[in-house]
């Protein structure tokens, strides 16, 4: 046998292995792909309708109690006292006020029977060391049940919350530290579920459980225009059960900025604090009796209508 031959029948053989026999293009001996570059997520647009205002304050998160109304919760940056307002679904009235131990609220629940609410206390002035972080269970009667850390972290501070859902008993959590939008048991504080945030979208803020998937507030801000006139306020969903991101929603331009959002029988509905960060103070946006606003959709609850 020459070396052609040699070679010839060595190449025959090789091909003849099974692993290589059925090895597919673009693939390794086991079968192993590059790394594909994804495809980008289908994007629908969305408008806003201005309903009524809350009582004056920042508030940052919004949820719904079934056949009662709205509770807004507020955020604060001086330590004091912070309230959520149970609010009529079309006048805004308050119909019951409960105060609560949470700081720099930066969203929350109704669920349960109770209010949860997502501390970002490192946002307080002269906050403490380590700051009031975690969730907030608190009763009707304005008692707190429990505050608990968020898990896998340390002991005293497991960071901070901008997200807090509710999913017929269980309570979804976006966790700041870890990156991730977590499901725990209420009662016995376990992680059951995990969905990582994308990373497709600069800014991520409060979050609603809808039927299998989750309303993330997002949104992009142009760098050559700060501030309101040069932001896109939006949302993304994700699949509960794939834990992954499956769609943008980019609300139209004139639509109001949005911090926290929730949902009543597939209709979406969302809340301004009108305290953007790195925003700059509007006076134009100022209205009485609320803190400095910097948007001018701030302090109001509003309809999210999807085109």
């Amino acid at each position: 046998m020459d070396k052609r031959q040699f070679l010839t029948a060595a190449a025959a053989a090789l091909a003849a292995t099974p692993a290589l026999a059925q090895r597919k293009p673009g693939t390794d001996d086991l079968g192993r792909r590059g790394v594909e570059k994804p495809k980008p997520l289908p994007r629908r647009k969305a408008r806003t309708t201005q309903m009524f205002l809350v009582p004056p304050s920042w508030p940052n998160a919004i949820s719904v109690e079934p056949g009662k109304g709205f509770w807004v919760q507020e955020q604060r940056h001086d330590g004091a006292p912070e309230k959520a307002w149970l609010l009529d679904f079309k006048t805004g009235k308050v119909l019951h006020t409960v105060t609560t131990k949470s700081k720099n609220t930066s969203g929350g629940v109704w669920g349960g029977g109770y209010l949860w609410s997502g501390a970002n206390g490192i946002s307080i002035k002269n906050h403490p060391n380590p700051p009031v972080n975690g969730i907030f269970q608190t009763d009707m009667n304005s008692e707190q049940v429990s505050w608990r850390q968020i898990p896998f972290g340390p002991k005293d501070d497991g960071g901070a919350s901008h997200g807090v859902a509710w999913d017929n008993g269980k309570l979804w959590v976006h966790s700041n530290r870890l990156a991730a939008i977590i499901r725990l048991d209420p009662k016995s504080w376990q992680v059951d579920w995990l969905i990582p945030i994308t990373h497709d979208t600069p800014r991520l803020h409060g979050i609603t459980y809808d039927n299998g998937s989750i309303w993330q507030v997002c949104g992009a801000q142009n760098p050559d225009v700060i501030g309101y006139e040069g932001y896109t306020p939006g949302l993304v969903r994700y699949d509960v059960k794939t834990s992954k991101a499956v769609e943008f929603v980019d609300f139209v331009p004139g639509s109001c900025d949005i911090h926290d959002v929730t949902v009543i029988n597939g209709q979406l509905y969302g809340v301004d604090a009108g305290e953007h960060p790195g925003w700059p103070i509007e006076k134009k946006y100022e209205r009485p009796g609320f803190p400095h606003l910097n948007s001018p959709s701030g302090g109001y609850v509003f309809k999210i209508d999807l085109v």
